[in-house]
């Protein structure tokens, strides 16, 4: 089951004109305990590093213990809320249920795709080299062919030399 996504009541044209400002305040009015508890995060931060400059060990401790319980608060927030939207959607028939073996079966699968478009990359790079490497064979055989014509060439000038010199 993946996570709903918070654009599923807009179009997917309308998703790509939301502004930052826009997708932040969306996010923050479906799930208001996130932003509440970031900033609780924040602020027992900032006062248990104040109480610490300030000489007060012992506050600021305790302000850091508040801090860790907001964290946490948090991060039941974040849990909480992604598990109610998607219980939402598939209440409202956007999402289906999987079971485990389905989603194993699917990634068996995937993978599968994966390895057979890598297989195929690799065969047609060899197919590339393989015609680079003719292309390569077949220019150094046109220039055998070249040299060799300009020794043959080479030999019947040394052939008329000699006969010339020796007469």
């Amino acid at each position: 089951m993946s996570m709903p996504s918070s654009y599923d009541h807009l179009d997917p044209n309308d998703k790509s004109k939301l502004k930052y400002t826009e997708q932040v305040a969306q996010k923050c009015r479906e799930n208001p305990f996130i932003p509440i508890g970031i900033l609780t995060t924040i602020t027992t931060v900032t006062i248990a590093v104040l109480k610490m400059k300030s000489g007060n060990k012992a506050t600021a401790n305790k302000w850091f213990t508040a801090r860790v319980v907001s964290q946490g608060a948090t991060l039941l927030a974040v849990v909480l809320g992604g598990s109610y939207e998607g219980r939402k959607a598939y209440l409202e028939g956007k999402e289906e249920t999987k079971s485990i073996i389905e989603i194993q079966q699917e990634k068996i699968q995937q993978k599968a795709k994966e390895r057979q478009n890598l297989w195929i990359e690799e065969l047609e790079r060899r197919d590339e080299n393989i015609k680079k490497r003719k292309q390569f064979a077949e220019l150094k055989k046109r220039e055998m062919e070249k040299m060799k014509e300009q020794s043959d060439k080479l030999e019947e000038e040394l052939k008329e030399l000699e006969k010339k010199t020796k007469h």
